[in-house]
């Protein structure tokens, strides 16, 4: 009997990683659809892990933009702006703790997501391409 309570838990469980993993791949795709696509040119989600034992998701999103004058101002004011139009829109979502991702239904928001670094060509293509660290842990399930 234990045996089989054990491999229908981590078949429980190994479901939910499955549904958190595909609900943080369309982080990309609804921010894509929301943002200014003149200022963001790509967007991808990368190294999404799911932590069962704390029901936790985390992973990166890779976000390319551009930057054309070579002034570390400007470059600034761009990784500001870009900021700025991510908060816009992931601060309306969260994930449930069921592995569901879409538009936050309760008070808070427990998505965190931070900068972590930028990788900037100021000639050429002039390409800014920057990583964000997202996390979840704590849920607020719209109670």
């Amino acid at each position: 009997m234990k045996q089989i309570i054990k491999k229908i838990l981590k078949e429980e469980n190994e479901n939910l990683k499955e549904k958190f993993i595909r609900s943080a791949q369309k982080i990309a795709w609804i921010l894509q659809s929301n943002v200014d696509t003149s200022l963001i040119t790509n967007i991808e989600t990368a190294n999404i892990n799911y932590i069962s034992r704390s029901n936790e998701i985390e992973g990166e999103l890779l976000i390319t933009s551009w930057c054309e004058d070579p002034d570390l101002f400007s470059f600034t004011d761009q990784l500001k702006i870009v900021d700025k139009e991510l908060s816009t829109v992931l601060l309306n979502y969260t994930f449930t703790s069921n592995g569901s991702f879409g538009k936050k239904k309760g008070k808070y928001n427990n998505l965190m997501f931070w900068f972590i670094g930028c990788e900037w060509s100021a000639g050429g293509d002039y390409s800014m391409k920057m990583k964000y660290q997202f996390v979840q842990e704590e849920y607020d399930d719209g109670e």
